[in-house]
């Protein structure tokens, strides 16, 4: 990693944290609330021109399109996450999404800053990864998962908004489980197996009791116009998401054949994949037909975003191997 591109990401993380506290810290100070807006705003502006400049010349430094390993992806998963904020903010003149967007893109910054050396370094590509195929196939999926996730953190907020803040609550504990088993899977030696019932079981048991909380209501909390434009947000997140993933599968199954002379071999990521397409065909769905509430909506786009947390880093980290697990790094 040449000094410039170092420079480079660390001024993006250290932007992104700053971003984050000004965004927080622009909900306690009512007073300043616009003044702090603009300058979390200005520091994500910030955080995301750096980062972009910081991919560029890690591709210029390597030669390569620079997104070949778990560190470079995490890079492109901020980098989307930031920028995707960035566009609903000036679409929808929305801020309070701003803290939870640059929350995420300041843990996948932890996150890559804890992986091994060996993934920072440019080396040379494995096999499997010497083809055009990588940046025709690779980027549409990472943008999609970041979106996916836009729309699951809108989706909090959209339960926050209509008032169940318990479930909300149950919700946010579920995704931290799944996060922590993925944390442990990535930097620990404990049994994946103990990590993948952590994951699935949180992820479950989680979810269903988040649904029964639906029916706990903190009249106090009600903001209907906020929870109606929160609803739209994350429809417009998955609606942007959904083509490119559905654009990342096929040119997946393209890619395997060229490698591996099949379009489909029911590959564990491959599979994972196909159940997010699916979770978030049958959101769009229950959406346009208006066949569930807002709420249930909400809790819906967050299950995807624990099937996109899984697809995108679960496999790799959960020990569950298969075709993909190149990515494997331990």
């Amino acid at each position: 990693m040449s000094e410039m591109q170092m420079a480079l990401t660390n001024t993006a993380g250290v932007t992104s944290v700053m971003s984050f506290w000004v965004f927080v810290a622009s909900n306690g100070f009512k007073e300043k609330k616009d003044l702090l807006i603009k300058i979390g705003s200005g520091a994500l502006i910030m955080a995301f021109v750096s980062l972009t400049a910081a991919i560029i010349f890690r591709g210029i430094d390597a030669q390569r399109f620079p997104l070949a390993n778990l560190y470079e992806s995490l890079l492109w998963f901020a980098w989307a996450t930031m920028g995707g904020y960035l566009f609903l903010a000036q679409t929808y003149g929305i801020r309070q999404l701003g803290w939870l967007a640059s929350l995420t893109a300041l843990l996948m910054f932890l996150y890559g800053s804890w992986l091994p050396q060996s993934q920072h370094d440019i080396t040379p590509l494995v096999p499997a990864l010497v083809s055009y195929w990588r940046w025709v196939h690779v980027p549409p999926l990472i943008i999609s998962y970041a979106m996916f996730f836009l729309g699951g953190l809108a989706g909090f907020i959209q339960l926050y908004r209509s008032g169940r803040v318990a479930s909300m609550f149950s919700a946010i504990v579920t995704v931290l489980l799944a996060l922590l088993a993925i944390v442990l899977g990535t930097f620990t030696s404990v049994d994946t197996a103990w990590l993948q019932i952590l994951f699935a079981g949180a992820s479950f048991f989680g979810t269903v009791v988040s649904f029964k909380l639906l029916d706990r209501i903190n009249k106090s909390k009600i903001d209907l116009r906020g929870a109606e434009l929160y609803d739209d947000i994350s429809y417009r997140c998955i609606a942007i998401g959904m083509p490119l993933l559905t654009f990342g599968i096929i040119t997946g199954g393209l890619w395997a054949n060229h490698a591996w002379g099949t379009y489909w071999s029911w590959d564990p990521k491959e599979s994972m994949a196909l159940v997010t397409w699916l979770s978030y065909a049958a959101y769009i769905h229950l959406r346009v037909h208006r066949e569930c509430s807002p709420e249930k909506l909400a809790l819906v786009s967050i299950v995807g975003l624990l099937l996109t947390l899984m697809t995108y880093l679960g496999f790799n980290s959960l020990g569950l191997g298969g075709l993909h697990s190149y990515g494997k790094f331990k």
